[in-house]
């Protein structure tokens, strides 16, 4: 499906053949394109005008990707604009660091358009999946305080949940009803891939949440066989 063109993608890049084929591209597929080759003109253009999604090159010369995505989630305005880091310096924990900067997606350099192309309607499209510190995650039967660290089922507090399984049920709440693969849960929880994690450490965090949630509760933390697990309440 063409993108509308209505979606404005702020490119921000400092290689100038990435921004004309990401123009190129972009624009083929029915969006509207600005491009930025630094941070400093990207983020004014922010401010300008926030687009719909921001394509953010990592390595830029004026200022680090990173920071760049940091000042653009601690602005009101533009702190739900979906981020899709662009890198060509790959290193095995830049997927998590990336991730848990605030970008929303990463893809590295040379990248394939198809791919970007449909990383780009995938961020269009889903929900915001950035939320402040201070946010509360309410689903039909559980809500989970950020700030406070705090989960309640039913209006009852669950007190004795360890911080990596906090951190593996806020992924859960935060992506449902999606499927999460255990790999894209091991980048986010501990900042490495499966193949680094031992084969049960995943396995054993979900039966303890599903254990401290209780019987009827833990019922919505589905198992994929062979993928990962999915938060999925009934309707």
């Amino acid at each position: 499906m063409v993108g509308m063109a209505t979606n404005r993608i702020l490119v921000i890049d400092d290689e100038p053949s990435v921004r004309s084929v990401l123009d190129r591209v972009l624009r083929r597929e029915g969006y509207s394109v600005t491009l930025a080759p630094s941070a400093k003109e990207g983020l004014q253009s922010l401010q300008e005008r926030p687009p719909d999604a921001i394509i953010l090159d990592l390595n830029l010369p004026d200022m680090h990707g990173e920071d760049v995505c940091h000042q653009i989630r601690q602005n009101t305005a533009t702190q739900p604009i979906p981020i899709l880091i662009l890198t060509g310096c790959a290193t095995d924990n830049l997927p998590a660091q990336c991730l848990d900067g605030g970008a929303d997606d990463y893809l590295s350099k040379p990248f394939d358009t198809k791919e970007l192309v449909a990383r780009v309607r995938a961020l269009l499209r889903r929900p915001r999946l950035y939320v402040s510190p201070d946010s509360v995650i309410e689903k039909k039967n559980i809500s989970m305080v950020l700030a406070e660290h705090r989960v309640m089922v039913k209006g009852h507090t669950i007190n004795d949940l360890a911080p990596k399984e906090f951190d593996l049920l806020y992924q859960l709440l935060l992506h449902a009803p999606k499927v999460l693969d255990k790999n894209t849960l091991a980048l986010k929880v501990w900042g490495v891939s499966t193949n680094e994690l031992n084969s049960r450490t995943l396995d054993v965090h979900i039966q303890r949440i599903r254990t401290k949630l209780g019987q009827t509760i833990a019922r919505c933390l589905k198992t994929i066989p062979a993928v990962g697990y999915q938060w999925l309440e009934k309707k």
